[in-house]
């Protein structure tokens, strides 16, 4: 999995969050530029991705990411999505697989990894 924020610690955490869970982190990045390249290269199965970010935000990161099919599912996640202009239904409209919405729950974090790993392991 690669972890997409522009905030260093968020992205430790979500990080460490996903491999305690026993997924394999195979990337950080901090904007949507260093996504859309790290996914083309690493191919990862899922990439989790702030919305807001500097150079490119995730929305516009995740369509570039999907259409290119460098990772099979990509899960956005914000704390302030709603001063962006975007709505939930809009992001799982241009490809989204699940938003949360920062702060958020692990338990949550962890809800999704198990129903996608229950589909393929991701």
């Amino acid at each position: 999995m690669l972890v997409v924020d522009d905030q260093t610690a968020v992205c430790d955490v979500v990080a460490d969050t996903i491999e305690y869970a026993g997924h394999e982190i195979v990337g950080k990045g901090h904007n949507g530029v260093e996504a859309v390249a790290l996914a083309k290269e690493l191919q990862p199965d899922l990439v989790v991705m702030d919305i807001s970010m500097p150079q490119m935000n995730g929305v516009d990161a995740m369509k570039a990411i999907l259409a290119a099919k460098s990772a099979k599912r990509v899960l956005l996640m914000s704390g302030e999505y709603r001063s962006l202009g975007v709505t939930r239904e809009e992001m799982m409209r241009e490809g989204a697989a699940g938003f949360m919405e920062k702060p958020f729950n692990v338990s949550e974090l962890f809800e999704l990894l198990d129903r996608w790993s229950g589909e393929e392991r991701i």
